[in-house]
C-alpha cells in the first residue's frame, strides 16, 4: 500500500447498495444472456466468457488486498459485479502477509482491464452475426456501464484515490467539490 492513499474508512460500509444493485444487475443479467446465447454457439465460447469474467475477479483479488481494501470479506461495490475478487482476495490474502508489490499490482490491474476489455470483444462477433445493433448495444451497455458506475458509485468508494476506476471519476470531477 502506498504511504500516500489510504483507504476512506468513512466509505465503510458502503452507502449505496440500491444504486449500486440497480446499476449492477441489469448489466449482470445482460452478461448471463449473453453466456446463455454464446452456448448455443458453443459451449467453448461460453466456457470462455466464464473463465475472462473469473479472471478479471482473480487479478482484482490481489489488487483488492494489495490496496488494504476495507471492503474484503463484507459487501464490496466490485465493479461489474466481480464479487469473487472480495472471496478470492479472503481466501488467497487473508491468512497469510501479502508480499505487496507495486509492479505486480500495476500488472493484476491491467490484466484485470484486459480481461473486461475481452468480455467486450470475444463476443462481438457472434452477436454482429445476429445483428449489428446487437454488438453495438453489446458494446454500448459496457460504455453506459462504466461511464454511470464511474460517476455514481466510485466517488463514495473507500478505495477511490488508488483504484483505476476512481481515477476515471477524478477526470471528470475534483475531489472535494
Amino acid at each position: 500500500m502506498t504511504e500516500e492513499a489510504r483507504p476512506d474508512m468513512s466509505c465503510v460500509p458502503y452507502r449505496r447498495k440500491g444504486l449500486y444493485f440497480a446499476i449492477t444487475i441489469p448489466f449482470l443479467l445482460i452478461l448471463l444472456l449473453l453466456i446463455v446465447y454464446l452456448g448455443t454457439v458453443t459451449w467453448l465460447l461460453s466456457l470462455a466468457f466464464l473463465l475472462l469474467y473469473l479472471a478479471m475477479s482473480y487479478f482484482q483479488a490481489y489488487c483488492c488486498a494489495y490496496q488494504d481494501c476495507p471492503y474484503v470479506g463484507r459487501f464490496c461495490p466490485a465493479v461489474i459485479g466481480i464479487l469473487p475478487a472480495n472471496l478470492m482476495a479472503r481466501l488467497f490474502y487473508s491468512n497469510r502477509p501479502i508480499v505487496r508489490s507495486k509492479k505486480r499490482f500495476e500488472v493484476s490491474a491491467l490484466l484485470g482491464i484486459f480481461s473486461w476489455l475481452g468480455l467486450i470483444l470475444l463476443p462481438l462477433f457472434w452477436l454482429a452475426r445476429l445483428g449489428i445493433g446487437f454488438a453495438v448495444g453489446y458494446f454500448a451497455c459496457h460504455a453506459v456501464y462504466a461511464a454511470v458506475f464511474g460517476l455514481t458509485v466510485c466517488p463514495v468508494c473507500a478505495i477511490r484515490h488508488t483504484c483505476p476506476g476512481g481515477s476515471f471519476h477524478r477526470l471528470f470531477v475534483k475531489e472535494g467539490s
